[in-house]
């Protein structure tokens, strides 16, 4: 099943690390099933990622991972605060 998906903590975490750690980088460079396993992401989750994102890999500059954590993060905040609550009123008694 590889359908598996990184969380929205994971993956703050892992475009903050691949734009600010150059040892971070360059393990997720070789192994990036263990890097990820480094920052904690469950071992369920990563053996069941599509097989080209635990592949070796080159990557990007860290100014581009810089860019999406920050459009990622604020993206985020941006629906939180556009959302709407319900809110409910409950009438006890006689009346309401």
């Amino acid at each position: 099943m590889a359908d598996s998906k990184l969380s929205r903590e994971h993956s703050l975490a892992l475009l903050h690390k691949l734009a600010t750690d150059d040892g971070f980088r360059s393990r997720y460079e070789q192994k990036p099933a263990a890097a990820l396993a480094e920052l904690g992401v469950p071992l369920e989750t990563i053996v069941n990622l599509k097989a080209s994102c635990v592949a070796p890999t080159s990557l990007a500059q860290k100014e581009l991972f810089r860019a999406a954590h920050t459009e990622w993060a604020t993206a985020a905040t941006e629906e939180c605060l556009m959302m709407n609550w319900p809110s409910v009123k409950m009438g006890f008694g006689s009346g309401d």
